[in-house]
């Protein structure tokens, strides 16, 4: 769906707790084309998102649409269904679009 958010001038970013390294053989087995961010060691980023959780020291699966003045537009929070995460995300851009 990369080519359907980059029709709607839309950067797609992907940010974890994870390491860089980690997040590398990640993208790499998954074929990823997007930048990923790494949020390790401080994990600041998580924590100004409030997706931090303390106790497993990882963050949440959580999608934040946000448009070109740094306001957020949207949140999705569901770890069950990734699919959602996109499909969810690419129709709120199209309904910003249309305004």
């Amino acid at each position: 769906m990369l080519s359907e958010f980059q029709q709607l001038d839309t950067q797609v970013l992907g940010a974890s707790t994870d390491a860089a390294p980690s997040q590398k053989a990640f993208a790499d087995h998954c074929g990823l084309s997007f930048p990923l961010v790494a949020d390790f060691p401080a994990f600041a980023a998580a924590k100004a998102f409030g997706v931090f959780n303390e106790e497993r020291m990882t963050n949440s699966r959580v999608t934040f649409v946000i448009d070109k003045h740094g306001v957020i537009r949207h949140v999705i929070e569901d770890a069950q269904n990734m699919e959602r995460h996109a499909t969810e995300s690419l129709e709120v851009l199209k309904t910003l679009a249309a305004k």
